[in-house]
């Protein structure tokens, strides 16, 4: 805004030089001032329409950027829902992509998430509660060689949670560089309460199989259990994997069980009952003693599994139900089921009867 000053008009006050109101400032220089003023003003309002016009630009962006990113979410759910398509859809394509039967020699669909799929990770503690030394070993598991150890170079530490005393705790084992001169592995030892490789430890392992396999919880409500009580976290696949590992460890003295049942001179009880696996039947194959029991998981229902069982030289007495398959067993004595034979006999009585009264 500009501010006309007229000095010489006809009602001119004779002090516009030197106004006693403005201290004996000139008029003059003081519209001149306000005229400037009135620039800076013009242009603060123009720098405030630019930063309204660029906000304005940026949220209507902004804006634009949230409605495309709703329909990548909505189409990578779409495609997720694709892969693991269930019901209706996955009837579908098992109708046109058939699975090839056993005996074709093609291989079936890999079972599992697609290639691809992101997996899901236990959270890696970020402090730890105690911090364990573990020196290395003086021989090597492998070949039984001499082992050096490396102080100066850097030690690996491995991070592992467990429950003690029923509080959840993290302990870091802190292992020595150490080398087998023989078979240039670098090899370690497993420290108090550690389990090499493992982020989970033998406690919390322990304290989930007696959940599941004595109990008798449900492979995804055992993880549940725990993470409310100790806020431990892992997957039901997790603890299948504990039992595929307690299972290995077990196979010797499985294997001791059936060699004690085969030298058996006395009874052994031998039954079996279908199972899925897989979607495909299989069976549970039980051989017992008064003293020893033996399970023996098979697709299998041929009476060879029950011969490789008790092996070839088995000279006890077989008891087992009505079952063609333990007909070609070597055995002392072989003993029917009770049971089925009284089943058996009521039947015939019942034809029988049935019979005459015809």
């Amino acid at each position: 805004m500009e501010f006309c000053f007229y000095p010489h008009h006809e009602y001119a006050c004779p002090h516009v030089d030197h106004c006693p109101h403005l201290g004996g400032a000139a008029l003059a220089t003081l519209v001149d001032e306000a005229s400037d003023q009135g620039q800076y003003l013009d242009m603060l309002h123009g720098q405030l329409d630019v930063e309204r016009q660029q906000i304005s630009e940026l949220v209507a962006e902004n804006e634009e950027l949230k409605r495309q990113l709703e329909q990548v979410r909505l189409e990578l759910k779409l495609e997720r829902q694709r892969k693991f398509a269930c019901g209706r859809e996955a009837k579908d394509d098992r109708a046109d992509n058939p699975l090839p039967s056993r005996g074709s020699g093609k291989t079936a669909r890999k079972r599992g998430a697609p290639v691809g799929h992101p997996g899901w990770f236990r959270p890696t503690p970020t402090e730890y509660d105690q911090l364990i030394p573990v020196d290395a070993p003086s021989k090597c598991p492998h070949c039984d060689g001499a082992v050096r150890a490396f102080k100066k170079y850097d030690p690996h530490d491995h991070l592992q949670e467990d429950v003690v005393d029923n509080v959840h705790q993290a302990t870091l084992y802190r292992h020595t560089a150490g080398r087998c001169h023989d078979c240039r592995r670098w090899v370690q030892r497993a420290g108090p309460g550690e389990i090499l490789g493992s982020h989970i430890g033998p406690r919390m392992r322990a304290l989930a199989m007696y959940l599941r396999n004595t109990i008798g919880i449900s492979y995804r409500k055992v993880p549940q259990v725990l993470a409310e009580l100790y806020r431990f976290s892992f997957t039901p696949a997790s603890l299948i994997a504990f039992e595929k590992v307690l299972g290995g460890l077990a196979e010797p003295l499985v294997d001791d069980i059936a060699k004690k049942i085969g030298s058996s001179d006395g009874a052994v009880h031998a039954d079996e009952t279908y199972w899925t696996l897989n979607g495909e039947r299989a069976y549970y194959w039980l051989h017992a003693t008064t003293e020893y029991i033996h399970f023996q998981f098979d697709p299998s229902r041929a009476g060879e599994v029950s011969r490789d069982v008790l092996g070839p030289d088995f000279a006890g007495t077989l008891a087992t139900d009505c079952y063609s398959g333990y007909h070609a067993h070597h055995a002392k004595a072989k003993q029917k089921c009770l049971a089925h034979v009284a089943r058996r006999a009521h039947e015939w009585q019942r034809l029988t009867t049935e019979g005459s009264a015809d």
